[in-house]
């Protein structure tokens, strides 16, 4: 048995008969449109009760050396460990609309996370949000913020050899673990006639708040999680070429940052990672058929590194930057989507730089308007800049089906699985090969809007 395995865990049961509970008895509640607390006020609210079975909770194929001790004190990564996994979230989101200029909202969704067989990667996940919009005359506007508090482990995750860090970094591992994380977007469109100027700025800011250490990377490895930052701004012009699409030209001026980490003897190093960028795009976006919509926004980037890079770096190399989406309504019954996102950043295991790339395409069908299905395929890909021989790629297919048994009442049921494959071989070639893992997860969700 699992170290961390226990066959009770009473805060898990008891918060999951509370949730029935309230469930059964708002079972024949009002309709699902929230409360008007006033012609300008509206609050909404739900709870979603999910329960999940990942067999791989570690996501780790490969066997530690049974010769090696692991050190006390951490948590360890085993090999393909099942769990049962038991999550709750109400949701509040609150709309304030005085008038046609200005919309507020304020949402807030804390998520309550336990492993019954892994008790060390149990975590509460605050998310709230606020966001305000609006439209002048012609002028429209929209200032998105969103924030994430992890409250989980302060220990990052330690993986005896011959494991190693996994695929990607180990992303659904990391999102367990305390941290802070930071978003915005906001953007203007100004119509002109068939034109239109849109000044735009983001931001991120991801503060990881587990402990650093020293590897000894003949034994282990210890996943020392790097703060990360980037912010950009710019303009983007855009022509009607046609009714319902514009053609679009953008670009983007942007820094990133990335935070220190102790080397092997312990003396916190700084990252040579930090740059800035500048960004040409070119795009569409719009609906030119009926039955199709786009919003594309694709091109080349420049980098000027702040600091010398180590040996075998290209600082020159081309990079490009796309985020596309194209949606697809061949029947009234189908939405099929088809997402494409790639750029770099500093990565958060590592003071290296990689290229995050994902490809995502999503079917889903309406037998009627209770009963949905779908299926979905997902390739991500980490591919970093030498020096660093890492190149992962992950297979993501899926399934899912939905049932509304009223306005106020859905169950969600659906399966993944994970292939994580590493395409680039390291010294010594089982390190590289530690990387690689499969998971399946199988999860049942009922969710009540109040």
């Amino acid at each position: 048995m699992h170290p961390n395995a226990s066959h009770d865990q009473p805060p898990a049961r008891r918060a999951c008969l509370l949730c029935l509970a309230i469930l059964i008895v708002s079972a024949h509640g009002a309709s699902a449109q929230g409360w008007q607390l006033s012609d300008k006020l509206t609050l909404k609210a739900d709870l979603t009760l999910k329960e999940t079975y990942d067999d791989n909770v570690y996501i780790l194929d490969t066997p530690p050396n049974p010769a090696l001790t692991p050190p006390a004190g951490y948590t360890i990564r085993e090999p393909e460990v099942g769990s049962f996994v038991t999550s709750i979230t109400p949701n509040l989101l609150l709309t304030y609309k005085p008038c046609a200029e200005f919309t507020a909202t304020v949402s807030y969704a804390p998520e309550f996370t336990w492993y019954a067989s892994a008790h060390s990667e149990d975590y509460v996940a605050h998310r709230a949000a606020i966001n305000f919009s609006g439209k002048m005359n012609e002028v429209s506007y929209e200032w998105l913020n969103s924030a994430v508090w992890i409250d989980g482990s302060d220990m990052g995750l330690m993986t005896m050899r011959p494991g190693d860090i996994a695929a990607v970094g180990g992303i659904p591992l990391r999102d367990r673990r305390d941290a802070a994380i930071y978003r915005d977007s906001f953007k203007l469109t100004i119509p002109v006639g068939k034109w239109f100027f849109r000044p735009v700025f983001t931001s991120y800011v991801h503060d990881f708040q587990t402990r650093q250490i020293a590897n000894n990377s003949t034994e282990f490895v210890y996943s020392n999680y790097i703060d990360r930052w980037d912010v950009s701004g710019g303009m983007d012009i855009g022509y009607e070429v046609f009714d319902n699409t514009k053609l679009v030209a953008g670009y983007r001026y942007g820094h990133q940052n990335q935070g220190s980490v102790p080397n092997s003897a312990g003396v916190i190093t700084e990252s040579p990672y930090i740059n800035n960028y500048q960004r040409f795009l070119l795009g569409a976006e719009g609906a030119p058929a009926p039955w199709v919509k786009l919003a594309v926004l694709a091109g080349p980037e420049t980098r000027d590194w702040q600091r010398a890079t180590p040996a075998g770096f290209d600082r020159g190399e081309t990079l490009w930057y796309v985020d596309a989406q194209v949606t697809l309504l061949p029947t009234k019954q189908d939405t099929i989507t088809f997402k494409m996102t790639r750029y770099e950043q500093p990565a958060f295991t590592s003071q290296s730089v990689y290229e995050d790339i994902k490809y995502d395409l999503v079917w889903r069908h309406k037998f009627s308007d209770k009963f949905t299905v779908g299926a979905g395929m997902t390739l991500y890909i980490g591919d970093w800049q030498d020096p660093v021989l890492r190149d992962d790629w992950i297979y993501t297919p899926s399934l899912m089906a939905s049932y509304a048994f009223s306005p106020n009442l859905t169950v969600d049921a659906s399966w993944s699985y994970d292939n994580a494959v590493n395409q680039v071989t390291s010294t010594p070639t089982n390190y590289a090969n530690g990387r690689e893992f499969t998971r399946n997860l199988v999860a049942a969700s009922l969710k009540y809007t109040f």
